[in-house]
């Protein structure tokens, strides 16, 4: 009798990979019937994992359609690696599979804005910096105040045209897009090349003054500080206590 963990290996193995890997000898009913069971197993196992890439892209659902969408996901399930992935995160990788399968810009582009966004709503939750913490505080003490980016801020550079299916984006061009949540809703700014630069320096400033100085060089000194507090704004500084 095989062991425990060799049963285990055997069975996953026949319900990835069909009949032909059936382990006779682990079931105490005939072939058709065991068969049976396992083929309605696993077909809730990979209606599981088409479902479960609809609900993290349901905007790349809709602009793409159902069948196309559909057919695209059965694809990208039924590759060895995804399906061994445990379900929670088996979207992870769907990004990278559709620029792979040489799909444009704007199906990219909206596929990364979602992951991003699912990412933002999963993320640590954190107080943002508000514009009255430092509202008040002189010139010595807001250039020493101690920043770092928000853990629910993702920063996406735009590659084409925006998806119809970001409709809160509608009549906008940006060249990039920030996703934050200070508080419980996730939200988009979009930002100009600019803005973009500025916003990826956050990660590399320890105080308020390191930022200010990546802003100057990026812009120029009338509009440096407005541009930061844009990202005070969208809540995507925090302080960094002690």
């Amino acid at each position: 009798m095989p062991s425990l963990a060799e049963g285990q290996s055997r069975f996953i193995t026949c319900l990835q990979k069909g009949p032909e890997h059936f382990p006779a000898d682990l079931f105490a009913e005939d072939k058709a019937r065991a068969l049976l069971g396992l083929k309605a197993h696993a077909n809730t196992i990979s209606h599981a994992r088409l479902v479960a890439l609809e609900d993290s892209y349901p905007r790349l659902h809709a602009h793409m359609g159902h069948e196309k969408f559909h057919a695209l996901s059965r694809e990208y399930v039924e590759q060895n690696h995804i399906l061994t992935c445990d379900i929670n995160h088996i979207s992870a990788g769907f990004v990278g599979f559709l620029t792979e399968s040489g799909y444009g810009d704007s199906e990219i582009d909206l596929a990364r804005i979602e992951w991003a966004w699912l990412e933002s709503y999963r993320s640590a939750e954190a107080t943002p910096i508000a514009l009255t913490d430092i509202a008040s505080l002189a010139e010595t003490d807001l250039l020493a105040f101690p920043i770092a980016i928000h853990p629910a801020v993702r920063l996406i550079a735009l590659s084409g045209p925006l998806s119809p299916e970001l409709v809160e984006l509608a009549d906008m061009d940006p060249q990039a897009l920030m996703i934050a949540r200070p508080e419980a809703q996730v939200l988009f700014h979009p930002q100009t090349t600019v803005e973009q630069a500025i916003a990826e320096k956050i990660s590399e400033s320890t105080t308020m003054g390191n930022l200010l100085e990546h802003a100057l060089e990026l812009s120029d000194e009338a509009t440096a500080m407005q541009h930061i507090i844009k990202l005070i704004q969208a809540g995507a500084l925090m302080r960094i206590e002690g």
